[in-house]
Protein backbone atom coordinates (compact mmCIF):
# COMPACT_ATOMS: atom_id res chain seq x y z
CA UNK A 1 0.00 0.00 0.00
CA UNK A 2 1.26 3.73 -1.20
CA UNK A 3 1.89 5.80 2.19
CA UNK A 4 -1.06 8.41 0.65
CA UNK A 5 -3.10 5.25 0.99
CA UNK A 6 -2.44 4.62 4.21
CA UNK A 7 -2.90 7.87 5.57
CA UNK A 8 -6.01 7.89 3.69
CA UNK A 9 -7.37 4.84 4.89
CA UNK A 10 -5.86 6.09 8.58
CA UNK A 11 -7.76 9.33 8.25
CA UNK A 12 -11.13 7.05 6.91
CA UNK A 13 -10.45 5.31 10.02
CA UNK A 14 -10.67 7.96 12.38
CA UNK A 15 -13.47 9.63 10.80
CA UNK A 16 -15.49 6.10 11.20
CA UNK A 17 -14.45 6.24 15.19
CA UNK A 18 -15.05 9.61 15.26
CA UNK A 19 -18.58 8.96 14.05
CA UNK A 20 -19.26 5.99 15.96
CA UNK A 21 -18.49 7.81 18.93
CA UNK A 22 -20.76 10.50 18.73
CA UNK A 23 -23.50 8.32 17.92
CA UNK A 24 -22.58 6.63 21.31
CA UNK A 25 -22.76 10.36 22.81
CA UNK A 26 -25.98 10.88 20.70
CA UNK A 27 -27.62 7.85 21.64
CA UNK A 28 -26.74 8.99 25.41
CA UNK A 29 -28.34 12.15 24.99
CA UNK A 30 -31.46 10.83 23.47
CA UNK A 31 -31.90 8.31 26.02
CA UNK A 32 -31.79 10.60 28.80
CA UNK A 33 -34.29 12.99 26.62
CA UNK A 34 -36.25 10.16 26.14
CA UNK A 35 -35.97 8.95 29.69
CA UNK A 36 -38.87 9.08 32.11
CA UNK A 37 -37.03 11.36 34.42
CA UNK A 38 -38.13 14.32 32.43
CA UNK A 39 -41.93 12.92 33.31
CA UNK A 40 -40.80 12.44 36.94
CA UNK A 41 -39.62 16.32 37.44
CA UNK A 42 -42.80 18.83 38.56
CA UNK A 43 -43.81 20.93 35.43
CA UNK A 44 -43.61 24.61 35.82
CA UNK A 45 -45.97 27.38 34.27
CA UNK A 46 -46.27 31.44 34.73
CA UNK A 47 -49.75 31.91 36.30
CA UNK A 48 -51.38 34.31 34.12
CA UNK A 49 -53.37 36.39 36.32
CA UNK A 50 -49.77 37.57 37.50
CA UNK A 51 -48.11 37.43 34.71
CA UNK A 52 -47.72 41.18 34.05
CA UNK A 53 -46.79 43.75 36.42
CA UNK A 54 -47.71 47.56 35.83
CA UNK A 55 -45.11 49.65 38.00
CA UNK A 56 -47.43 52.71 39.10
CA UNK A 57 -45.80 55.69 39.85
CA UNK A 58 -46.30 56.48 43.76
CA UNK A 59 -46.38 59.74 43.38
CA UNK A 60 -49.42 59.81 40.93
CA UNK A 61 -51.31 56.86 42.38
CA UNK A 62 -52.16 53.25 41.05
CA UNK A 63 -54.55 52.13 38.52
CA UNK A 64 -53.85 55.46 36.42
CA UNK A 65 -52.89 54.05 33.24
CA UNK A 66 -50.40 57.75 32.98
CA UNK A 67 -48.87 56.76 36.02
CA UNK A 68 -47.49 53.63 35.01
CA UNK A 69 -43.47 54.07 34.52
CA UNK A 70 -42.94 50.21 33.13
CA UNK A 71 -44.87 47.53 32.52
CA UNK A 72 -43.47 43.94 33.15
CA UNK A 73 -43.68 40.81 31.80
CA UNK A 74 -42.96 37.00 32.43
CA UNK A 75 -42.03 35.78 29.15
CA UNK A 76 -40.79 31.61 29.48
CA UNK A 77 -39.86 29.27 32.24
CA UNK A 78 -37.72 26.29 31.99
CA UNK A 79 -36.55 23.75 34.99
CA UNK A 80 -34.45 21.05 35.58
CA UNK A 81 -34.50 18.97 37.90
CA UNK A 82 -32.31 16.32 40.54
CA UNK A 83 -34.90 13.29 41.71
CA UNK A 84 -34.03 11.46 44.27
CA UNK A 85 -36.65 8.17 43.97
CA UNK A 86 -36.46 6.64 47.24
CA UNK A 87 -37.10 9.81 48.99
CA UNK A 88 -39.91 11.19 46.61
CA UNK A 89 -38.16 14.72 46.40
CA UNK A 90 -36.99 16.53 43.14
CA UNK A 91 -34.25 19.59 43.95
CA UNK A 92 -35.40 22.12 40.75
CA UNK A 93 -33.74 24.96 39.14
CA UNK A 94 -35.51 27.32 37.12
CA UNK A 95 -34.78 30.05 34.57
CA UNK A 96 -37.34 32.96 35.09
CA UNK A 97 -37.43 35.05 31.59
CA UNK A 98 -38.77 38.09 31.48
CA UNK A 99 -39.87 41.71 29.33
CA UNK A 100 -40.33 45.07 30.47
CA UNK A 101 -41.57 48.27 28.89
CA UNK A 102 -41.96 51.67 29.09
CA UNK A 103 -42.51 55.06 26.97
CA UNK A 104 -39.83 56.72 25.22
CA UNK A 105 -37.70 59.21 26.76
CA UNK A 106 -36.35 57.93 29.54
CA UNK A 107 -32.88 57.68 31.51
CA UNK A 108 -31.13 54.76 32.74
CA UNK A 109 -33.25 53.40 35.69
CA UNK A 110 -33.31 50.53 37.56
CA UNK A 111 -36.00 48.41 39.32
CA UNK A 112 -36.28 45.54 41.74
CA UNK A 113 -39.19 43.74 41.36
CA UNK A 114 -40.77 40.84 43.33
CA UNK A 115 -41.63 37.43 42.15
CA UNK A 116 -42.70 33.80 43.51
CA UNK A 117 -42.34 30.41 43.25
CA UNK A 118 -44.86 28.34 44.58
CA UNK A 119 -45.17 24.30 44.74
CA UNK A 120 -49.26 23.75 43.84
CA UNK A 121 -50.66 19.87 44.20
CA UNK A 122 -54.00 19.85 42.84
CA UNK A 123 -54.31 23.44 43.09
CA UNK A 124 -53.35 23.82 46.65
CA UNK A 125 -50.16 25.84 47.16
CA UNK A 126 -47.86 23.89 50.02
CA UNK A 127 -44.97 26.32 49.92
CA UNK A 128 -44.21 30.35 48.30
CA UNK A 129 -41.04 31.84 48.03
CA UNK A 130 -40.14 35.52 47.53
CA UNK A 131 -36.93 36.36 44.87
CA UNK A 132 -36.48 39.89 43.25
CA UNK A 133 -35.75 40.63 39.35
CA UNK A 134 -33.42 43.29 38.28
CA UNK A 135 -34.88 45.28 35.45
CA UNK A 136 -32.61 47.58 34.07
CA UNK A 137 -33.25 50.41 31.27
CA UNK A 138 -30.53 51.46 29.66
CA UNK A 139 -30.67 55.79 29.02
CA UNK A 140 -33.14 55.63 26.05
CA UNK A 141 -34.43 52.24 25.63
CA UNK A 142 -37.73 51.41 25.73
CA UNK A 143 -37.59 48.07 26.50
CA UNK A 144 -35.18 45.50 28.39
CA UNK A 145 -35.57 41.95 28.47
CA UNK A 146 -33.87 39.26 30.67
CA UNK A 147 -33.98 36.37 33.22
CA UNK A 148 -33.01 35.14 36.48
CA UNK A 149 -32.24 31.61 38.15
CA UNK A 150 -33.86 30.13 40.83
CA UNK A 151 -30.51 27.78 42.41
CA UNK A 152 -33.11 25.54 44.30
CA UNK A 153 -36.59 24.44 45.04
CA UNK A 154 -37.79 21.39 46.65
CA UNK A 155 -40.58 19.38 45.89
CA UNK A 156 -41.07 16.61 48.94
CA UNK A 157 -43.65 14.54 48.00
CA UNK A 158 -46.37 13.69 50.37
CA UNK A 159 -47.05 9.95 51.14
CA UNK A 160 -48.63 8.12 47.87
CA UNK A 161 -47.55 11.10 45.44
CA UNK A 162 -44.67 11.60 43.19
CA UNK A 163 -42.64 14.83 42.55
CA UNK A 164 -44.65 14.94 38.74
CA UNK A 165 -47.75 15.32 40.46
CA UNK A 166 -46.40 18.69 41.58
CA UNK A 167 -46.51 21.96 39.94
CA UNK A 168 -44.10 25.12 40.15
CA UNK A 169 -45.68 28.18 39.53
CA UNK A 170 -44.31 31.26 39.04
CA UNK A 171 -45.77 35.03 38.86
CA UNK A 172 -45.17 38.76 39.83
CA UNK A 173 -46.32 39.30 43.48
CA UNK A 174 -48.64 42.17 42.77
CA UNK A 175 -50.24 44.27 44.70
CA UNK A 176 -54.49 44.55 44.52
CA UNK A 177 -53.96 47.44 43.12
CA UNK A 178 -52.09 46.02 40.13
CA UNK A 179 -54.54 42.98 39.83
CA UNK A 180 -57.60 45.09 39.60
CA UNK A 181 -55.80 47.03 36.83
CA UNK A 182 -54.85 43.61 35.22
CA UNK A 183 -58.46 42.35 35.82
CA UNK A 184 -60.13 45.71 34.46
CA UNK A 185 -57.50 46.07 30.87
CA UNK A 186 -57.50 41.97 30.24
CA UNK A 187 -53.74 42.00 30.93
CA UNK A 188 -52.88 38.34 30.64
CA UNK A 189 -50.16 36.87 29.25
CA UNK A 190 -51.55 34.14 26.72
Amino acid sequence: MRPTHRILVAAVCAVAVTALGGCSAYNSVASYIGSDKAELCPDAAILATTASLPAFDAKAGPADPSSILYTANLTFVSTRCDLDKKEHRADARLKVYYEATRSPGGGEATYKVPYFVAISNEGNISAKKLYWLTITFENGAISTKGEDTVDSTVVKAAKGKEPAEYRLVVGFQLTQAQLDYNKKIGQYVQ
